[in-house]
């Protein structure tokens, strides 16, 4: 026994009319070969007219994209801001590399720069950076010694030419009344016997 036919198996459909007068211009992609979709579509490949269409132009900068600015800091002594690398501060014309003397007791923590000599002792008139600090120190001359850093970055120590009654001494080693001895970046200095300052060369960053 066989299945009886489905509703409408084997009657003959009518035509379907389709209208393409409002197709004209208009390309269906199924209409196309393989090969001109993929001309169409593909970069560099031609165009609706057949012509090859132009290469994108390769990425630039905006023109307006400046440098970007180099890094500054603030000058030690005046605070304005220093370009990196440069040898002096544009406002204050000091030196950039300075001198930077350090001590917990007494407490100082001062800055120098290359214009004169750093005086250490306790007369005002004469060590006007250090002599509030080192006022209570009795082992401490009135006028001790003269610290100095000079343009190429040396540093310099020197007593007192008359001397003094406790001494001076670099890495504790005493150096002689009057005699202009070299210090290296970060060595201790010592006026009498407590008063120890350890002095550093401070140099600009560079960017």
């Amino acid at each position: 026994m066989t299945d009886p036919p489905e509703p409408g198996a084997g009657e003959a459909r009518p035509p379907r009319y389709v209208d393409k007068t409002l197709a004209e211009d208009v390309f269906l992609d199924d209409e196309r070969e393989p090969d001109e979709i993929h001309e169409v579509y593909a970069p560099g490949g031609a165009d609706e007219d057949g012509e090859h269409a132009p290469e994108p132009p390769p990425w630039r900068e905006p023109e307006d994209a400046g440098e970007v600015p180099s890094r500054a800091h603030p000058c030690w002594s005046c605070a304005a801001q220093v370009p990196a690398g440069a040898e002096s501060c544009p406002e204050c014309l000091e030196s950039a590399r300075h001198l930077r003397l350090i001590s917990t007791r007494p407490r100082v923590d001062v800055r120098h720069g290359s214009c004169g000599p750093l005086h250490l002792g306790r007369l005002p008139s004469w060590a006007p950076l250090v002599a509030g600090a080192l006022d209570g120190e009795r082992g401490v001359s009135r006028r001790h010694a003269v610290l100095e850093l000079t343009g190429d970055g040396a540093l310099w120590l020197t007593e007192n030419a008359e001397g003094t009654v406790n001494g001076t001494f670099v890495d504790d080693e005493r150096i002689a009344p009057g005699v202009r001895v070299p210090v290296t970046d970060g060595a201790t200095v010592r006026l009498g016997t407590h008063c120890a300052f350890t002095v550093l060369v401070v140099r600009p960053p560079h960017g």
